[in-house]
């Protein structure tokens, strides 16, 4: 990472450009602990989201634990956070890279110092294939992959890099599902992508790559069995590329593919998925912040998975109690604004105010959001009054951290210790 871009960022004054924070003469990040503000004592200005500090270093090292337990590598997707200073905590806990989903978040990984990133995605944009292009030619260190799924894309990166002296750009045969995202829809597509691969003069093949986290639906069992057997081949994929000699002069081919709610499948399936050198490389994303929804029902260090160790919800989006306009009804000051809404409306988690902190689960629900405005059904005889606090958990925290340029980092007492940025 680049110290010096991590030390300005730090060193930022906390001013009007940075919603929840109070106005305070010559706060930065480094020094915002020293405020001694407090969410539920009202030093913020509310709407506000939260990171809980001891769930953040709890996930980080038990994912990494995980890691190192099954023998695999992580590249966190980083699309979930898009924060300096949370990519630095991954990546000093044993990330062997990052994961990005566009060229402009690749773009600040560069200026963020990354050495390692995996572009998720196809990279067929001139502009953007001329970037990564000048990015390996001005920093030999630099381990970057990309994705293709199609003879046209690898024409059209080779057509991009025309004429150029770049290293070439290494290169992984993405494996889809019929019906999902991106990816080739058959191994014997993938074969030709990988032979044209091989006739491109700019590209090289690294290995493979694909995506399950698509796979969802109501049944559970379904799910993961549609998850096996696509893994299944992914791997015969895997071991048919090897010996054909297409990652001849390599070290090892890299198989990238579990995203926050499959991985354990992936740990299982591809472990040891060739008798040649290959890295597995997970790409999740979610587990370091882990929600109170969608990914803590699906991932197998959430509801899904054995007795034992599990991710602890790190987010909260918290809003004032604005009006109680009918006996079962109040209204929050916290909209889609600021709190992700694509899957689950958040979940009201606690209450304070004159009953002192509480826990609301199962008898306040949300069931409708506006732009700045949180519809809350409770019991008529609620004590929740105007004024009070509502703390709510979320679901799907990518579409969270991108409402907010400074996140408030609190203790489980609720007071700032630190801030994170995003940049999306």
């Amino acid at each position: 990472m680049n110290r010096d871009a991590l030390a300005r960022l730090r060193d930022d004054p906390i001013d009007w450009r940075y919603k929840c924070f109070p106005a305070a003469e010559g706060v930065t990040p480094a020094t915002v602990g020293k405020c001694g503000w407090n969410l539920l004592r009202g030093d913020l200005l509310l709407p506000a989201l939260v990171l809980k500090e001891s769930a953040l270093a709890h996930n980080i090292d038990l994912m990494a634990r995980y890691c190192e337990r099954h023998g695999v590598s992580l590249a966190p997707h980083g699309k979930t956070t898009m924060s300096p200073e949370l990519f630095e905590r991954q990546l000093a806990a044993g990330a062997w890279g990052l994961t990005a989903a566009t060229a402009s978040q690749v773009r600040v990984y560069r200026a963020l110092g990354v050495e390692r990133i995996v572009l998720a995605n196809e990279l067929v944009e001139p502009a953007a294939v001329r970037f990564v292009a000048a990015e390996l030619e001005a920093d030999p260190a630099l381990d970057f992959y990309c994705l293709v799924d199609s003879q046209q894309a690898v024409e059209a990166m080779t057509r991009a890099l025309e004429g150029r002296a770049a290293r070439p750009i290494q290169a992984l045969v993405e494996l889809g599902l019929p019906g999902g995202r991106t990816g080739c829809r058959s191994l014997e597509a993938a074969r030709e992508v990988a032979a044209a691969v091989a006739r491109s003069p700019v590209l090289t093949l690294a290995g493979v790559e694909g995506f399950e986290g698509i796979v969802h639906s109501d049944d559970l069992a379904a799910d993961l069995a549609r998850v096996d057997a696509f893994l299944d081949d992914l791997k015969e994929l895997v071991a048919e590329l090897g010996p054909a000699g297409h990652f001849d002069g390599r070290e090892e081919a890299v198989v990238t593919v579990g995203g926050s709610a499959y991985f354990d499948r992936v740990v299982e399936r591809l472990a040891r998925p060739a008798d040649f050198p290959v890295r597995v490389v997970l790409r999740s994303g979610c587990y370091l912040t882990h929600d109170s929804g969608y990914y803590d029902h699906l991932s197998p260090l959430g509801e899904r998975g054995p007795d034992g160790e599990r991710l602890e919800p790190a987010l909260e989006a918290w809003g004032t109690v604005l009006s109680r306009p009918e006996p079962d009804r109040a209204i929050l000051g916290l909209g889609k604004r600021d709190a992700s809404h694509d899957i689950d409306l958040p979940l009201p988690l606690h209450a304070s105010g004159r009953e002192g902190l509480r826990d609301v689960r199962g008898s306040l629900a949300l069931f409708d959001l506006n732009d700045q405005h949180a519809y809350l059904r409770l019991p008529q005889d609620d004590p929740l009054a105007v004024g009070d606090l509502v703390g709510c958990g979320i679901s799907h925290p990518c579409t969270a951290f991108d409402k907010w340029r400074l996140i408030p980092v609190v203790d489980d007492e609720y007071t700032v210790i630190g801030a994170v940025h995003t940049f999306f």
